[in-house]
């Protein structure tokens, strides 16, 4: 999975995809990180997101408090009920800007 900065410096649409997992929850999140830093709204789009574990979890519970911290709108959008009921779950549901 890649994470692509673009062009426009305001608001970042970032299109996720395939399984968020040990192996990759931690570079997703560090480049997450990079460009809730360098925007002012950041939209996560999940619709194509198979699967997360605990690590996936993790990551973005990190990133939402980040984009808290550093002033960024952040939403994870389009999330497939998998996502939803494991965030809910999790107790993240609530704690995660959500938008259908």
């Amino acid at each position: 999975m890649t994470v692509t900065d673009p062009d426009a410096p305001g608001t970042a649409e970032i299109p996720l995809e395939g399984d968020i997992d040990v192996s990759n929850a931690g570079r997703i999140g560090d480049e997450l990180c990079e460009l809730v830093s360098r925007h002012q709204a950041v939209v996560v789009v999940c619709a194509n997101v198979t699967f997360v574990e605990s690590r996936g979890l993790a990551m973005m519970a990190r990133v939402q408090r980040f984009a808290e911290e550093a002033g960024c709108d952040l939403t994870w959008r389009d999330l497939p009920l998998h996502l939803h009921r494991t965030l809910h779950v999790a107790g993240l549901d609530d704690y995660l800007r959500i938008e259908a």
